[in-house]
This record gives C-alpha cells, structure tokens and sequence, in this order.
C-alpha cells in the first residue's frame, strides 16, 4: 500500500473491508525506517484512533506506539517488562495521575533539568505546556516567570496552575507582592512594569515567534523583546516555546548559550477536507455545519466576520436550543443589549469569541465549549493561538485575518487546534480555500541580531555593552541630548524616543503656558484632559493605532469622560445607538464599540499615553521650576474603568465587573488583591443575593483560585 491507500484504509469505519494485520504489517514498515518517522507517526496514530478495529493484535499497536515514544497512549499494566522500564523512564518526578511523556517531550524535559536553556519549535498538539507543569512539580526552581501573549492566556495559565502549584505562590497582577516561593504569569506588560521581581531561576516565553513582530505590532514586539532582556539578564535558565518555524539565527544559540529544538513530532493528525459546493461561503458553511456532529472551532478574519457567521447559524438552526444557558444570555442582554448576538447565539448552541468580548464572557463561552454544552465556537485569531479547547474539527472559513492573508505558518496554527491529545486521535481541518505555500517563517531575535530594523525605544532599553557598534552608534543622540533624561526616555517603554522628544520640544516653546494646562493632579476638567489628549494624539500615538472607534483627541476625550459619567454600560451602548451621523448601525456593533474602547483604550493605551506624558512634562517643568502635574492616579482610574481597583483586579479572575460591586461590600472592601482573594474563598456564595449565571461565575472563579 502507497501512504493514501493506507490512510484510506484505516478511515474505514468498520474495518470489514480491510486487512487488519496487513495494515499493521505496512506501519511496522514505516517504523523501522528513520527517514519516514513522520508518516509512521500519522499511521500510529490513526490506527489508535480506530483501536477498536485491532482488538486481536493490540499487543502489536501497541508496541509500534512504544517504538515511536508514544509513550501517552499505552496501558502500564499491559506492558512486557521492557516496554515498562521504557515507560517509567519517561515519567516525570512528582506528577500526579499517572502522567507519562511522548518521546520528545521527555527528550526537552531532561534538557531543561540539566541546566540547558531551551528554545522549542514544536507543533500546536506537542503539549508544550505540560513540560512547563512538570518543571514545575520537579521543584527544582524558588522563582518562576511565565511569560503569556495576552490576559485570556494568562487566564487559562493561572487556571492550571492553580492546582499545580507545589507550594509557590501565584502572581498574575501588578499590586501582588511575592513570597519564598513564587510562579509569576505576566503578560509581557506586566513583567516589564512589575517591581518585585526576587532573583528569577526560570522563565518561560510562550509564542516566542512574536519577538519578531515588528512589521505587524511594533509596540507589543518592543514590548515582549523587552522582558525577555529583564528576565535574561537577572541570570535565569530560559524556555522558549512556540509553533514550527524554520530557523532562529545563525549564531544565537551560542551567544545566548541555549539550544534550538525543532521537531514534527505531533500527538494528533490534522485531516484536511475541502468544503464542497459553489456559490456564497456562508451557505456552504450552514450546510457543513448541519453533518457535523462534533466540537467545532469556525475560524473568522474578523470580530464582525464573527458575527455575520453566527446570526446565519442561528438563523439556520445548525443546533438545538440549550436551555441550560439562558441565565448567561439573559445576564449579557440585561447588561449590554437584548439584541446583541452573543446571548441570541449561546442560547441556540453557538458560541462567539473575539478580542473585544468582556473577559469573563470569553472564559465562560470556551468553558461551555469545552464542557460540550455548545457544538459551535465561532472565533477569531484570539482564540487560535494559544486557548486550549476540546475541538474535534476546525472549519477555516477565512484565508486572511483582517485584511491580511494568513500564511502557511499561521495556517499551522490555526488548524493545529483540531483535535487533542486524550480527546481526539484525528482532527478534522475543513477548507473554503486552498492552503497556503509551505513555508515557514525564519524568527529573527531582535535582541541578537539588532539589524536597521530594530526600534530605537528597544536598544536605548539595553545596556551599552550588550549593544552592537551600529547600535550603540544609534542611540548615541539620546545619551547626548539634554531636552529629556535618558531614563525618561527608558520608563516610557516601547514609545519612539524622537516621539518624546520633540514632544518635550514643543512643551519648551512655551512652557509657562503649557505648565499652567498640564500642571493637574487627582482628576481634570474636561479642558485639562482635552489639552492631554492632544498632546497625546499629535506626538505618542502611532497612525496605526488610531483605533478602538477613536479617531480624535476630542473624542478621545469624550469617551473618557462619558466612561467616568455613564457608569452602566447597557446605557452606553444605548447612547452610540441614538440617532445620528456616526450613530452605530446595529446593537452588534454599539456593544463593540463600547467594549473596544473599554479593552483598547481605557485599559491600555490611555493609561500607557498618560504615565509617559506625566514623566514628560514633569522632567521639562520642573527643570525650569514651573509647577507639574501627576497623572498617576488618573490613569490608574482610567485603567480600571473607573471601578475600585479590587474590582477591576477580580475581572481576571472571571468575576465581571458588575458582579464584583455586588459582592465588593461582603468582601469588606479589600485594598489589597490578596486579601479579597482570602476573603472569596470562603464566601458564602448562595447568600450575596446573585442570580443564577452570577453564582455561576463567582463560584467557578473561586474553584480556580490558587491555594493558599
């Protein structure tokens, strides 16, 4: 048998029309050629998806997936006493439940625990984080720093964790202080503003590919290049996770004294199938949906692409209702709109997820998923990289993520979540069209290489002898010029230090003038804050980033002050539906609206603008000995959305703001995040007055809270 006769064979669903012992004989063939691993691993694993069939020779699968080191996937007990010892010596130390690794799992692992600092290029179904788990339990380490993309990572990170945690403490938020022992899970943000930090033994990167997003997102790149230089340079061993890519440079590995790990080796088989039919994609898709029986991720470009998808699957009926999920609809049009599609759609089986949903909101609908109690996640790129799920197949409905074409790097990524190891052998990858070229990306390290491309708010981060001659030749007008501290410069991480300074410039054409505008503590007047933005908007923010449905620093500064007055947010969405020029055209896109600017703007770039505007016109007034204004506790306010930080804080958590002032009194109005952790432990839940989707979330949230 060629490979496609192989494969056909052992999709046979009841294996009368094939030679059972034939078929093994063939992957024994497979396995003992070094040169066709890969295929012998596809093979392995599609015989044990159908294991039933091999009831007679299971002794025979099963040593063909010992000799591939899928150790995972065998009965200890029906082990010979060889293939025992072979499978002891991939056990972790301190796992509990029987964990055992893969081959190439163990292979890493050893590697980590003997002092060596790992980058690891594997694929989506590896199980990268479980090496991560096992490190951990080894209990070789007093400090550890997990670096994750984004806060719905983290989420899940901390999640896990929580009872893994051997004894450390978790840290996920600025105002947490550390312990003896301690496991920090940072977003790159975080570990570049957290102050705490003990001596660090270990830390990991997660999707370390994104170190060399400068052409794509230059400001996170700068960003995540910028904690792995902090956490590198306290001494600590590293591991460098992400998906396949081709190369890292020539050179790294000795330089910063790691090895590369490249490896195919995968737990799950990816079957692709092109959709069938003619005509519009979203027909096509309705009709899949309706053979479909399984859990199924349905990839979008866009947040409104989501939405598009899931008004017609709802409209079309692709699942029954669910009754048990009418409190959380309900929950979501009471507090943002009855009409918005996020309840319509959970209620008929069809989950959304995309980057501006609320947090507690997209922890839920991945949970439902998860816990099968909806068939259809429609998302987009936010939840393909990185979220775990119990997803059977991936329906791949669009080639581009916003209105770029997605490559052959990211198409690994996104079909890699179908399928997962102890859920699903085979995964099933559905196209609307054809993949794209197999090609994978080379990942430059920017710390390494510091080619002309690399920003100048990176290298003036970096010590003086860490930088290359042409570097340090770069940044040398910064160290001479005498309009801004060069530490000024550093605290505003990841904004253009030319920015800054002609910012600073323009100040010091009047700065009487500007001392008496900007010279405001606690709260400004609308004037005050107008002055600020525009400030802001003419010289920080990136045309690029003009985003987040604000287009203006005066209605950059309306929304803020609408955010501070309008405290209930089904009201705001309200307000962006009246009648008007810009008046948003649907209850689908006022509600994103308001969370876009609540997620992009409040929580992020304003408070970030605002720090680096307040160490600028400090350093520029207070040299001339004119009065300066201190925006620290402004912005804090405006990150948090104006809500007790406590709250704000217990979001992460997945305790939504709104159900946080329900139960912030019951608390005793904590000012530390730890206490009110402590506190919600033992909270009698069914006593604070909540409705049913509420005491949902609190207990699920308090479920997951680490020990103490």
């Amino acid at each position: 048998m060629n490979a496609e006769q192989l494969r056909e064979a052992l999709r046979s669903p009841d294996g009368a029309t094939i030679d059972r012992f034939e078929v093994l004989r063939q992957i024994a063939s497979l396995v003992a050629d070094p040169d066709r691993h890969s295929l012998a691993n596809e093979m392995v694993l599609r015989a044990l998806d159908q294991r039933a069939l091999f009831t007679p020779y299971e002794s025979l699968l099963d040593a063909l997936a010992r000799a591939l080191g899928l150790f995972p996937y065998l009965e200890r007990e029906a082990l010979t006493f060889r293939d025992a010892v072979a499978y002891e010596c991939h056990r972790p130390v301190n796992m509990a439940d029987g964990f055992v690794f893969h081959r190439e799992q163990a292979e890493v692992y050893r590697r980590l625990l003997s002092g060596d600092s790992v980058i690891l290029s594997a694929p989506t179904s590896f199980g990268k984080s479980k090496i991560i788990d096992a490190i951990i339990a080894a209990n070789q380490f007093r400090n550890i720093v997990i670096v994750v993309p984004t806060l719905a990572l983290m989420d899940e990170t901390r999640r896990r964790l929580a009872r893994l945690s051997n004894g450390y403490g978790l840290v996920t938020h600025l105002s947490q202080r550390p312990g003896d022992r301690n496991i920090f899970v940072f977003t790159p943000e975080r570990a570049v503003a957290y102050e705490h930090f003990p001596a660090i033994d270990f830390f990991v990167i997660d999707e370390f590919y994104k170190l060399d997003a400068m052409s794509t997102d230059r400001t996170r790149a700068v960003t995540l290049n910028q904690a792995f230089y902090k956490l590198r340079k306290a001494g600590g061993q590293f591991y460098l996770i992400g998906p396949n890519i081709k190369q890292v440079p020539e050179g790294l590995e000795a330089a910063f004294r790691c090895v590369f790990y490249a490896t195919k080796f995968t737990t799950v088989v990816s079957e692709h199938m092109s959709v069938p039919g003619t005509g519009d994609d979203i027909e096509r898709l309705k009709h899949l949906c309706h053979d479909l029986r399984e859990p199924t991720l349905i990839f979008c470009r866009s947040p409104a692409r989501v939405n598009e998808v899931a008004h017609a699957l709802v409209a079309d009926r692709v699942d029954c209702e669910v009754s048990d999920l009418l409190p959380a609809a309900r929950w979501a049009g009471r507090h943002y709109h009855d009409d918005w599609i996020f309840g319509k759609a959970l209620v008929a089986g069809v989950g959304i997820h995309h980057g501006k949903l609320p947090r507690a909101l997209a922890q839920y609908v991945v949970r439902m998923f998860n816990e099968l109690k909806i068939k259809f996640l429609v998302c987009t790129s936010t939840l393909i990289e990185g979220v775990n799920t119990k997803a059977k197949n991936v329906v791949i409905l669009d080639n581009k993520i916003a209105k770029e074409q997605i490559d052959f790097f990211t198409f690994n990524n996104i079909k890699g979540r179908s399928g997962r190891m102890f859920e699903h052998f085979v995964g099933h990858v559905y196209l609307f069209a054809d993949p794209p070229p197999e090609q994978l990306p080379f990942v430059d390290f920017p710390l390494f290489t510091q080619d002309k491309d690399v920003p100048d708010s990176l290298l003036i981060q970096m010590e003086k002898k860490d930088l290359e001659p042409s570097s340090e030749e770069r940044v040398r007008k910064y160290y001479e010029q005498d309009t801004l501290p060069i530490s000024v410069l550093r605290e505003n991480a990841s904004i253009d230090p030319d920015a800054q300074l002609r910012l600073a410039r323009y100040l010091l054409e009047a700065p009487a003038n500007w001392s008496t505008k900007l010279s405001w503590r606690e709260f400004p007047t609308t004037d005050q804050l107008l002055a600020a933005c525009e400030l802001i908007w003419s010289f920080l923010v990136q045309k690029e980033r003009s985003r987040g449905g604000v287009f203006s620093a005066r209605q950059l500064t309306f929304k803020v002050r609408q955010l501070y007055r309008v405290r209930n947010t089904s009201e705001r969405v309200r307000q962006e539906l009246r009648p008007g020029q810009y008046a948003a055209k649907t209850p689908d896109e006022a509600v994103e609206r308001v969370l876009e600017f609540e997620r992009t703007w409040a929580g992020f770039e304003l408070p970030r603008y605002l720090m680096a505007l307040s160490r600028i016109q400090r350093a520029v007034f207070e040299s001339r000995a004119l009065p300066f204004g201190d925006y620290v506790a402004f912005a804090s306010q405006v990150e948090c959305l104006f809500y007790d930080p406590v709250v704000s804080a217990l979001d992460e958590y997945g305790v939504p703001c709104q159900v946080g002032v329900k139960i912030v009194g019951a608390l005793g109005h904590p000012a530390d995040l730890d206490v009110a952790l402590d506190r919600m432990r033992v909270l009698r839940v069914n006593q604070l007055g909540l409705d049913t989707f509420e005491t949902d979330l609190l207990e699920d949230a308090i479920q997951f809270l680490p020990e103490r």
